[in-house]
């Protein structure tokens, strides 16, 4: 791990456990510089993955301060639906309809920035929470990034694997949302109509160093779908 994701690490850690007041000011660039024993360069880019992920907010002129509200932890989307639920008090079951591992085709090598041949994981499971099925997943994973998935991490949770037993840190996603209709498969799996609307979220999941390892696209039904995030203006519009 290079030094400035250790620092992100545990600043985050100290803003989430309240060791950094909520909405005070942080200590500035050259003291925190002092105390990881590393330049104020890199402390900014650690800085600046905080303020990315919203827990840091700039003020020109003033420094930098903790931003931090229950619903920015509870609900980021990189938590995975597993760790979301269960912080909503949800129980959350896994019924994994497909888990394959197959050589990645054109398609799903331009959306995993891979080799056409690569090895990939093909998934298909049905998220079912407070016993009612209520997502369909189709996921696609590079099986170089994220060797050894087994079969109990699918039925489990896939980043809790990917972050607890591998020590990665996943970074961001880019997600297109629109709505669809229920196919026939979905419809049984999701206990729907045929042509019934629900939400598409496609997304692309990204590492701290930048490499895509998903490629997915979730089926969610309309009544229980939720998402929420959080703008940060760039410095330059400050």
């Amino acid at each position: 791990m290079v030094k400035y994701q250790g620092i992100y690490n545990e600043m985050k850690a100290r803003i989430l456990a309240g060791e950094y007041s909520p909405y005070g000011k942080l200590p500035d660039g050259k003291s925190l510089a002092k105390e990881f024993h590393c330049s104020e360069i890199t402390i900014k880019k650690a800085l600046d993955y905080l303020v990315k992920e919203g827990l840091v907010v700039r003020k020109r002129g003033a420094g930098s301060f903790v931003k931090l509200s229950s619903n920015l932890v509870s609900d980021s989307h990189l938590l995975g639906t597993k760790r979301r639920a269960e912080e909503r008090g949800q129980t959350v079951n896994t019924r994994v309809v497909k888990f394959v591992k197959v050589k990645a085709d054109k398609a799903i090598a331009d959306k995993l920035k891979c080799q056409v041949g690569d090895s990939v994981y093909d998934i298909t499971r049905v998220r079912v929470l407070d016993g009612v099925p209520t997502i369909i997943e189709y996921i696609y994973l590079s099986a170089t990034i994220i060797p050894n998935l087994a079969i109990e991490d699918v039925k489990a949770s896939i980043y809790g694997y990917i972050t607890g037993k591998l020590g990665l840190t996943i970074h961001s996603a880019n997600l297109k949302i629109t709505m669809a209709n229920a196919t026939t498969v979905e419809a049984e799996y999701l206990a729907l109509p045929v042509g019934e609307n629900i939400v598409s979220v496609a997304q692309n999941a990204y590492l701290d160093n930048g490499q895509i390892f998903e490629y997915s696209v979730a089926k969610h039904t309309c009544d229980t779908f939720e998402f929420s995030t959080t703008y940060v203006k760039s410095e330059t519009q400050l």
